[in-house]
């Protein structure tokens, strides 16, 4: 599992949140800078400790316990 922080920047990845697919571009301080793979006009920002496990061809969320 990695911290979105710790994902490559700047390629493109796609993040599996919720049944979303958000492609995440960078670190900006606290949180990304992202945006919903069907509407790129829709920015997503978020917080760059969260966890993701390896999913298919990007990442998917995990939720912290």
């Amino acid at each position: 599992m990695k911290r979105l922080y710790e994902i490559e920047e700047y390629k493109g990845v796609k993040l599996y949140i919720e049944g979303k697919v958000i492609i995440y571009d960078h670190i900006d301080g606290l949180y990304s800078y992202c945006w919903l793979e069907e509407d790129r006009e829709k920015v997503v920002h978020i917080k760059a400790t969260t966890l993701f496990k390896k999913y298919k061809d990007g990442y998917k969320y995990v939720e912290e316990k």
